[in-house]
């Protein structure tokens, strides 16, 4: 019995802890003000990310001046942009009109459904900015060749303006194009036009026109780059060669000679001293091959090599340009030999 009535007592001792242990706490409601910043494509615009646990009932932005912290806007009416597992963003139902370009500090206050209530002093930055873009970029002609590497590039630098949206031509502002090959900026006309002739190279057959952000000019972003690829028509080449045999013992040598041309406007004329152009691939029947070479052309364009072939087959003999400006401007040729027969040693002549 005594240990009976000490299991009922234990039994209910735990029951009375249960019924009087205290409810689990509530979690506390979180709200916090995440950043504010311009969006895009229209910098008027402000988003305000926020994390909540409770509906956000109202957001108020307060834009200021960096220097004096002047208020300069408000903005309180605020749509849902879009939201993530962690943050709600949310945009000014219309883009802010402010009386300056500039770069504004953004204070934020939130309050949710539940009368939570957060301020974050310099909670982002209203980057109240110029979006530049340059339109109807041309180049023409649109295919260079050897003797005509010119090309002309016209185009007009525009501005679309914060808040309002208003597209504006931009004058005199300096338009970079090709600038990594030395060729200074154009600077744009009253209407925002630009014109400007650059050469094109070989290791990068294109025009890229570019508006660069400058300190005289701190409110307007810098411009896409426009590319336009230009078409290079190579000048022509031309590659004859002979073997001295065609029948040689193994271990010795034939010789293989020709000369390089290439079509100029006078026509067809010696390529002359250019170094390591000349290949000489040796094929067989399989398709195997050796390479020998490369080799130089004299004053006349003729070059001559003394080889000796690994097996029997013929010489594949290959013009590649050497120059990394020209070669591009200069077209690859080929030709290729009689067959050499590669006789076992000892094999009487």
């Amino acid at each position: 019995m005594r240990r009976r009535s000490v299991f009922a007592a234990g039994v209910l001792a735990a029951v009375l802890v249960i019924i009087s242990s205290p409810a689990p706490a509530q979690a506390a409601d979180v709200l916090r003000v995440n950043g504010a910043y311009s969006d895009s494509p229209n910098p008027g615009t402000l988003v305000v990310s926020v994390t909540s646990t409770q509906p956000v009932a109202s957001i108020l932005a307060e834009v200021v001046t960096e220097d004096t912290g002047a208020p300069v806007a408000q903005a309180s009416d605020f749509v849902l942009q879009s939201q993530t597992s962690d943050a709600a963003f949310w945009a000014t139902s219309a883009p802010l009109i402010l009386d300056a370009l500039g770069d504004y500090v953004v204070h934020v206050e939130v309050t949710d459904v539940a009368g939570n209530h957060v301020r974050q002093e310099r909670a982002g930055s209203l980057l109240y900015r110029v979006v530049t873009f340059l339109d109807g970029v041309t180049a023409a002609p649109s295919t260079v060749d050897y003797d005509r590497r010119q090309v002309t590039v016209r185009g007009t630098l525009k501005g679309r303006w914060p808040g309002t949206g208003e597209v504006r031509p931009l004058a005199e502002f300096p338009i970079d194009i090709n600038g990594w090959d030395g060729t200074p900026p154009v600077s744009t006309a009253p209407d925002g036009s630009f014109s400007s002739t650059v050469t094109i190279f070989g290791p990068a057959p294109e025009v890229t026109a570019t508006y660069y952000a400058s300190l005289d000019r701190p409110y307007f972003e810098q411009s896409e780059p426009v590319r336009i690829p230009i078409t290079i028509d190579p000048r022509q080449t031309r590659v004859t060669a002979k073997v001295d045999r065609t029948r040689v013992v193994a271990g010795r040598s034939v010789q293989v000679k020709g000369q390089l041309s290439w079509l100029t406007s006078a026509g067809w004329t010696p390529y002359a001293n250019q170094a390591s152009v000349i290949y000489f691939n040796l094929y067989d029947d399989n398709g195997c091959y050796a390479t020998y070479g490369p080799t130089d052309t004299d004053a006349k364009g003729r070059f001559v090599a003394d080889i000796v072939p690994s097996q029997t087959g013929y010489f594949h003999v290959v013009f590649s340009p050497n120059d990394p400006f020209n070669g591009r401007f200069i077209a690859d040729s080929a030709t290729r030999t009689g067959v050499v027969t590669v006789l076992p040693a000892g094999t009487l002549r």
